[in-house]
């Protein structure tokens, strides 16, 4: 049997009672010894994520595979009418594989840990109350201790572009515009993309101008940095400032 961590989340028609059916569905597909956090109400993350969100987080026992229980849970978002049409966009029931175990994987399939669970309070705030020892198995780090860092406030946040003079006035104009962003509880730092990380940092943002992509989110990483990429100015900085919303809650 394996200890996982799930996360609940959903913002049409949801409730209590859709959670704990949600997790009476897991029951009868055999795990065990689920148990379920507080149910939390938090901002919206995204332009199109629409009302304000619930969340919780259960922990569980599992003999199926990583690969069995996500086929589970997308097939209990089912039951609950979840439809994946757009990224990011308003749902009924979400039902997120973050921890299994030590097990670790880094595929699009299946990305276990949960990619971004270290920079996401909605995720973190309810997964300390029932698996605060449960440990990050690439990090090294608690859940406790993750959400601790993430609590601690100013935070500090490194922004860098990637090098060329064009990126360097990307980046100067992006950066006029973000200090304001949540300025009391987070420290705007400017870096160079080729030095290390200060230990007090809780996060690198590193800016890229292109083509905007639908998800920007940490793969399995050591370091802590986060990818936001967008054609103008004005898209990174709305990138930015949800992402501040994520790790602010």
């Amino acid at each position: 049997m394996q200890e996982c961590l799930i996360a609940l989340g959903g913002n049409l028609q949801i409730s209590r009672q859709v959670f704990n059916d949600a997790l009476a569905q897991l029951q009868l597909r055999g795990c065990s010894d689920v148990e379920m956090s507080r149910v939390l109400k938090t901002r919206p993350v995204g332009a199109e994520a629409g009302n304000a969100f619930l969340n919780a987080a259960a922990v569980l026992q599992t003999d199926q595979s990583p690969e069995e229980l996500l086929r589970t849970l997308h097939e209990i978002e089912a039951m609950f009418c979840r439809v994946r049409t757009r990224h990011w966009g308003p749902r009924t029931l979400d039902l997120d594989l973050i921890l299994y175990g030590e097990f670790t994987s880094n595929i699009p399939q299946l990305a276990v840990p949960h990619p971004a669970m270290w920079y996401r309070r909605f995720v973190l705030e309810p997964a300390v109350e029932v698996a605060a020892d449960m440990v990050h198995p690439i990090r090294n780090e608690s859940v406790a201790g993750m959400h601790n860092r993430l609590i601690c406030h100013p935070l500090r946040l490194e922004i860098c572009g990637t090098g060329s003079s064009t990126a360097s006035r990307f980046l100067k104009e992006i950066l006029n515009q973000v200090r304001d962003i949540a300025s009391d509880h987070i420290e705007w730092h400017p870096a160079d993309s080729a030095s290390v990380i200060a230990p007090d940092s809780f996060a690198r943002i590193i800016v890229r101008q292109g083509k905007m992509i639908t998800a920007s989110q940490p793969m399995h990483q050591k370091n802590k940095e986060i990818e936001v990429v967008g054609d103008t100015a004005a898209e990174v900085v709305s990138q930015i400032e949800h992402l501040s919303i994520a790790m602010l809650g």
